[in-house]
C-alpha cells in the first residue's frame, strides 16, 4: 500500500526520512534503523471504515462482523469488540480471543468435528452454524452435533448465486464452478429438510462472492438472487432471519486518496435496493476494507544487486 502525501486522509506519510502517522500520536524517528519489516497500524480513526459501514446501513438492524482472518491482532480486535463490532471466524484459534460470544460467528468448515462443535461448546449463540459447501453432509453434522448437545441448532446455508465478481480470479468465489458455496438452486430443498428436522431450525443464509470487488453491481445481483429465494421460502412458510452479505468490498492500493465513506454509500444502495421490504438482521463482513487503510509496511533494503543491465 502506498504512504500518504500530506493531503491524503490516509494515516501515514514519510517526512525528512521519518515516518509519520496523521492519525495519532506516533512518529518513527529512525528510519534508517529499521532492521526487519514490519506492520504498523494507526487504530485512531482509519479503522472507522468499519463504523462507516455501519451507518451506510442506514435503518436495517444489522452487524458488521469483522472478518478476523484479515488481521487478528488483539489490539483491532479489542478496538473493534469495545465499539460493538462483531468477528466472523473461520479458525478455532481465534474463536476465544474474540469478545462477547454472541457477537461472535463460526464460518469455519464442519469437516473437523472438533472444530464444528466449538462454538456450541464454548457459549456461542446459536446463530453461528453456517454450512460451507457439502450441504448433505453439513446439515448432517449439524444435526448431530446439535441432537448430542440436545439444543435445536440454528442453521445458516452458504449459497453461490453464480454472480461474476470483477475481480481477481483466485479470489472470486462466486459463480457455479467454484467451489464454495451450495448451489442456490438447491437451496431451497435443504432448507425444507432442515425445517422438518427436530435439531434444526433454518435461521438464514451466507453469500461471500470473492474479495477486492470494487464495484457495487456484483453484492447487488448477488442480493437480486437471494431476495428471490426468501421469497420462495415464504411461498413454504420458512422465514429467515439473518441474511450475510459477506464480505470482499474493495480498497485502491494505487492512488494515493481514497473516498471510503463513496464507496460505502454505493456499496450499501446496492443492498438495500434488492433486499427492499426485508426485515430481518443484515450481516456485513468486511475485513480488508477495516484494515488494509489503516497500516504501513516497513522496510528497509538490505542489498543492492547488479546483474547486467539489471538492478535489484
Amino acid at each position: 500500500m502506498p504512504l500518504s502525501s500530506p493531503s491524503s486522509p490516509r494515516p501515514f506519510i514519510i517526512r525528512n526520512k521519518a515516518v509519520l502517522c496523521t492519525a495519532a500520536k506516533f512518529r518513527w524517528k529512525r528510519w534508517r534503523s529499521v532492521t526487519a519489516h514490519r506492520f504498523m497500524f494507526t487504530l485512531a480513526t482509519r479503522l472507522s471504515s468499519g463504523w462507516e459501514c455501519s451507518a451506510g446501513a442506514g435503518e436495517q438492524e444489522h452487524l458488521i462482523c469483522y472478518a478476523v482472518k484479515a488481521n487478528s491482532a488483539l489490539a483491532i480486535l479489542k478496538l473493534l469488540a469495545d465499539h460493538g463490532a462483531g468477528f466472523d471466524i473461520v479458525s478455532g484459534e481465534n474463536w476465544s480471543e474474540c469478545w462477547p460470544p454472541r457477537r461472535r460467528l463460526w464460518a469455519g468448515s464442519y469437516s473437523r468435528v472438533r472444530e464444528k462443535r466449538r462454538p456450541r461448546s464454548t457459549g456461542a449463540d446459536r446463530r453461528n452454524f453456517r454450512i460451507p459447501r457439502r450441504e448433505r453432509g453439513g446439515v448432517g453434522v449439524a444435526g448431530s452435533a446439535s441432537r448430542k448437545a440436545q439444543a435445536q441448532g440454528a442453521l445458516r446455508l452458504r449459497v453461490n448465486p453464480d454472480v461474476f465478481a470483477d475481480t481477481h480470479p483466485y479470489i472470486s468465489t462466486g459463480l457455479r464452478e467454484h467451489k464454495f458455496g451450495v448451489d442456490i438452486r438447491q437451496a431451497l430443498k435443504i432448507y425444507k429438510s432442515a425445517a422438518s428436522s427436530r435439531w434444526l431450525e433454518p435461521h438464514g443464509v451466507s453469500v461471500h462472492i470473492g474479495s477486492q470487488i470494487c464495484t457495487a453491481a456484483p453484492f447487488g445481483a448477488a442480493m437480486e438472487r437471494v431476495s428471490k429465494l426468501l421469497r420462495q421460502l415464504q411461498r413454504e412458510g420458512i422465514e429467515l432471519k439473518t441474511i450475510d452479505a459477506g464480505g470482499g468490498l474493495g480498497i485502491d492500493y494505487h492512488r494515493s486518496s481514497f473516498d471510503a465513506v463513496a464507496k460505502v454509500r454505493e456499496y450499501a444502495a446496492a443492498i438495500q435496493g434488492a433486499l427492499a421490504g426485508y426485515e430481518g438482521q443484515l450481516l456485513i463482513e468486511p475485513g480488508r476494507f477495516i484494515v488494509a487503510q489503516a497500516g504501513a509496511l516497513v522496510t528497509r533494503v538490505l542489498q543492492v544487486k547488479h546483474n547486467g543491465k539489471k538492478t535489484l
